[in-house]
């Protein structure tokens, strides 16, 4: 088992990998009074096109069937998870996201009983096609409630410009249409395919021994039968030319601007590099747009936004782009001062080293007080899993960015980046 502490955030990370190539993390939290556990599969709603286990040529399965497949695994032929974790004194959820299926629980007992549990469940699916059809009309009631959303509408209408025709641009929970095309054999070929321990993650943090905890999931994992080991054979991720701008009416009151900026620079192979190049250009916007820069009280002052402003930088081995959105009375003008305000970044009064530091503490401070929830630092743990580095290396990599560093690399996203405006305006 390799041991590693992180000593700017007081913890130790036990990590090991089992025989059948399933990676389990424990962060033992002795002060805490609450177990979380995260089982996560490699998988989300990117995942359409695959050459399924078993099977030779490409597939190209209906949009959504990640999440459909989250819904069903609850289901077994004897009752559902969720009340089995409840008898246990657990509560549990699951979501599916465009790279990642994760299931949970959290609790105050029956510490050893639910981690079986969540592995059990997880990997032993049950799947009908009576349940499938009778699942495929809870979903499409789901999929219209967010219909009706407005920014969930905002949201995709933006990515629906940056990455056109490809799965990026296509709500997680797929459409009513594409719903209806998922049967029973589907998901046992999706399930196959990327709920094999090779691909998947535990994490499992709280007040435990951890010696005790590993011997309980080593044994689990060897009483099941798991097929060989094998490389997951996907499509590579395709898109669109992006759209430069788009519109539409909808039921607000007030206009909303989706800004984003696609990056089609090439990322580092370094996981180190590039969790740093996320960081850089996160803290960047931060210093030109936060609430303690000065164009953002300029802004709010003018009355072009308000308290709904916000921004947002993701990148993923398949895509990257910064995303900016508000409540606006003037989303022409705003997108245009947005524009300039990115591209001369270096130029902004508030991109300096005095500045920088303020940004710095101001997110070691979040940082710090959200390692109270252990739910926060599973969700965030896993969620940014990079070979060799962790989410607890944020305090260290963050402490490291100088203005050289930031600069370095928002040249380099801006220098190929391409923009694209959605705006959503009040019925008439």
């Amino acid at each position: 088992m390799e041991i590693k502490n992180y000593p700017q955030v007081g913890e130790v990370l036990y990590k090991e990998t089992l025989a059948n190539g399933l990676i389990v993390y424990y962060l033992p939290k002795p002060d805490f009074n609450k177990t979380y556990g995260l089982f996560t599969t490699n998988f989300g709603s990117l995942d359409t096109t695959f050459v399924p286990r078993g099977q030779t040529d490409m597939r190209t399965f209906p949009e959504g069937i990640a999440h459909f497949l989250e819904h069903k695994l609850f289901e077994k032929e004897d009752g559902d998870a969720m009340t089995f974790f409840s008898n246990l004194g657990a509560s549990s959820n699951a979501f599916t996201s465009f790279t990642r299926t994760s299931y949970l629980f959290s609790t105050r007992e029956n510490i050893d009983p639910n981690v079986a549990l969540l592995l059990d469940f997880v990997q032993d699916p049950y799947f009908t096609q009576a349940s499938v059809e009778k699942e495929q009309g809870i979903i499409t009631q789901e999929i219209q409630m967010y219909q009706d959303d407005a920014d969930f509408r905002l949201f995709f209408g933006l990515l629906q410009n940056l990455y056109p025709d490809s799965a990026l641009a296509s709500d997680i929970a797929g459409t009513p249409q594409s719903i209806r095309e998922i049967s029973a054999e589907d998901l046992y070929d999706n399930y196959r395919t990327f709920y094999h321990p090779a691909n998947m993650t535990l994490f499992l943090t709280g007040p435990f021994d951890v010696t005790s905890l590993s011997t309980l999931v080593h044994q689990n994992q060897a009483d099941k039968k798991f097929d060989m080991i094998s490389e997951i054979k996907r499509a590579p991720f395709v898109s669109g030319k992006q759209i430069r701008s788009n519109e539409i009416t909808f039921d607000v009151a007030i206009p909303k601007l989706a800004l984003g900026f696609r990056g089609y620079n090439k990322l580092s192979s370094d996981d180190a590099v590039r969790f740093e190049y996320k960081l850089a250009i996160q803290v960047m916007l931060t210093m030109i747009l936060g609430n303690t820069s000065s164009q953002y009280e300029t802004l709010y002052n003018q009355g072009l936004i308000d308290d709904s402003f916000g921004f947002d930088f993701e990148v993923t081995p398949h895509y990257q782009f910064a995303s900016m959105t508000s409540d606006t009375l003037y989303p022409t003008k705003l997108a245009k001062i947005l524009r300039e305000t990115l591209k001369s970044y270096k130029i902004e009064s508030d991109f300096n080293l005095a500045h920088l530091e303020i940004i710095k503490k101001e997110m070691l401070g979040d940082y710090y007080k959200a390692l109270n929830s252990l739910e926060f630092i599973a969700n965030q743990f896993s969620s940014n899993l990079f070979e060799g580095v962790t989410f607890f290396d944020f305090p260290t990599i963050l402490s490291d960015l100088t203005l050289e560093k930031i600069e370095h690399h928002a040249d380099h996203f801006i220098a190929e980046m391409i923009s694209t405006d959605f705006s959503m305006l009040p019925k008439i």
